[in-house]
């Protein structure tokens, strides 16, 4: 993370030190057969990027093609349980109507809603700090990501 005037200084001089132009000259592979774009301004190295990008796949990731089974096993459980447990169900009323399913996600919602903890005060943080050092900088930058 660049978090301050001497993280950015340190980072250039690296980058000035070991990043050269001639180090991408030539066919240099950033993922397996996705090669570097040629020389050419933003929109065409989002064109590039766009129609050369392999399909994602754990191949590009070092993974063995196994890992990809074992994470959409697992996603599909956990989104078959998800579309399970929002199916109506009998309630215990008089009347025995079912809960309609918005009124089980609107329940779910509340309670989700009731348990989220306030939010940060950033102005009352800041102030309580003497020396703005990389670690509190970092909580920080959570601390306002937390709040949205």
């Amino acid at each position: 993370h660049i978090t301050d005037d001497w993280d950015r200084r340190l980072c250039k001089v690296y980058l000035e030190e070991y990043m050269h132009p001639d180090q991408l000259d030539g066919e240099l592979m950033l993922a397996p057969g996705f090669c570097t774009p040629p020389n050419t301004d933003y929109n065409g190295y989002h064109n590039y990027i766009n129609n050369n990008l392999p399909p994602e796949s754990p191949h590009l990731y070092g993974l063995h093609p196994n890992a990809e089974i074992g994470f959409l096993t697992a996603t599909s459980e956990k989104m078959f349980k998800v579309v399970f447990e929002l199916q109506p169900r009998e309630s215990g009323g008089d009347n025995n109507q079912a809960t309609s399913r918005e009124d089980k996600v609107r329940t779910i919602v509340d309670d989700v809603m009731e348990k989220l903890p306030e939010l940060f005060n950033m102005r009352e943080l800041m102030a309580k700090v003497e020396e703005r050092t990389p670690y509190v900088i970092v909580c920080f930058q959570e601390c306002e990501r937390m709040n949205y």
